[in-house]
């Protein structure tokens, strides 16, 4: 039977919906991972269109996206006895691998949870290094990179606009393609510089007159 879930933290509850989630698909995973699994299922939500669900605010630290208050979540989750912190061979860069204790209700809304479970099913799977490397390709992460200031404030919105354009983008070359041949009218640069010269005297006065100059 999963135990029930009140966290004051929602960013304790964003790590618990990830280890939950690995739990289920029997992946280790270490604080480094933990980290990166979060910040791509953040990501992961903004793109399909929903919000930001785990509450960290997001900046460019030394080894990718981070925020501190994960340290706090953190500390908040064992002092629960929800979550188990070891230390383990398999573990890199000194990392410890972090995993529940007990099976949980889900801390997060459906949607979130699936987004969450989501992103551990196809992510879960690699290494800390390769997690970091595929953060640094994502486009907060390459602006921010840009920018060349650490400690700067990701934004995650940047990840939905790319995508908004890039369907835009695909929308038009098929349409582009089915599209008949276009051709100017004959005489239409002709009639333009006409019309332009007819208004020139026009133009010039108003400007004189805007720009007090008589």
């Amino acid at each position: 039977m999963s135990r029930p879930l009140e966290s004051p933290n929602p960013l304790a509850g964003a790590v618990l919906a990830v280890l939950k989630a690995a739990r289920e698909t029997h992946i280790e995973i270490t604080k480094a991972k933990l980290v990166r699994l979060l910040y791509l299922a953040d990501l992961d939500a903004i793109e399909s269109g929903r919000t930001q669900f785990s509450g960290a605010t997001w900046r460019w630290d030394d080894y990718g996206p981070y925020d501190h208050a994960l340290v706090r979540a953190e500390e908040w989750v064992m002092e629960s006895e929800l979550v188990e912190r070891r230390d383990t061979r398999s573990a890199e860069d000194g990392s410890h691998a972090l995993s529940l204790t007990v099976d949980i209700e889900d801390p997060l809304n459906v949607a979130d949870m699936e987004c969450v479970r989501n992103v551990v099913r196809l992510y879960g799977g690699r290494s800390a290094t390769g997690l970091k490397d595929l953060s640094y390709e994502t486009a907060p992460m390459v602006e921010a990179r840009a920018g060349g200031e650490r400690g700067a404030l990701l934004d995650l919105n940047r990840a939905r606009r790319r995508e908004q354009v890039a369907v835009l983008r695909e929308r038009f070359r098929s349409r582009r393609g089915a599209r008949p041949p276009q051709q100017d009218d004959p005489g239409v640069g002709d009639a333009l510089v006409t019309e332009f010269l007819e208004a020139r005297d026009g133009l010039r006065r108003a400007n004189a007159k805007i720009l007090d100059d008589r």
